[in-house]
């Protein structure tokens, strides 16, 4: 059994899963497979795999669990309301989804470097993509690719000059 307010997270590999505990051996989670905000036990929500303890936190757990608790049957929405957004609106903390960021950015910039012919430009993009996929989960990917991005048109100008 978990601390009531600990953010719980299931690794899938492509993806992880949160939820919060509620410190009676439950945890709500906002599950896509019921498509609303629940409450299950720790084996339930585990689904008979590892259970890890999240970054994703607040300095009032507490609170985290009474605010998960009243969006018990809010809706699933991947974009906009999925387990990561949930697990940060219930602590009170930015709501956004960094997995969500990632495989996004990654997406545009596999997508600029294969559709443009500027070898820069090729470079930038993918360096913005794997840059964005080695970001841990649960940080935001952007700082990384901006970094990327910028060593990679700094490096190519030099070696141009």
């Amino acid at each position: 059994m978990y601390q009531a307010g600990t953010t719980l997270k299931l690794d899938f590999g492509t993806f992880c899963h949160f939820g919060i505990a509620d410190g009676e051996g439950n945890v709500i989670h906002n599950s896509k497979k019921r498509m609303m905000v629940t409450r299950d036990t720790e084996a339930e929500f585990s689904e008979g795999r590892e259970i890890l303890v999240s970054s994703i936190t607040s300095e009032n757990q507490g609170s985290a669990v009474l605010r998960a608790m009243s969006y018990i049957g809010m809706p699933y929405n991947l974009m906009s309301s999925n387990c990561e957004h949930f697990a940060r609106l219930a602590h009170g903390i930015e709501i956004e989804s960094t997995q969500l960021q990632q495989y996004l950015l990654a997406a545009c910039g596999i997508g600029i470097a294969a559709k443009n012919n500027n070898a820069t430009v090729k470079l930038a993009g993918g360096a913005a993509a794997m840059a964005s996929l080695l970001t841990p989960t649960e940080e935001s990917p952007f700082k990384n690719a901006t970094v990327a991005v910028i060593v990679v048109v700094a490096l190519m100008t030099l070696a141009k000059s």
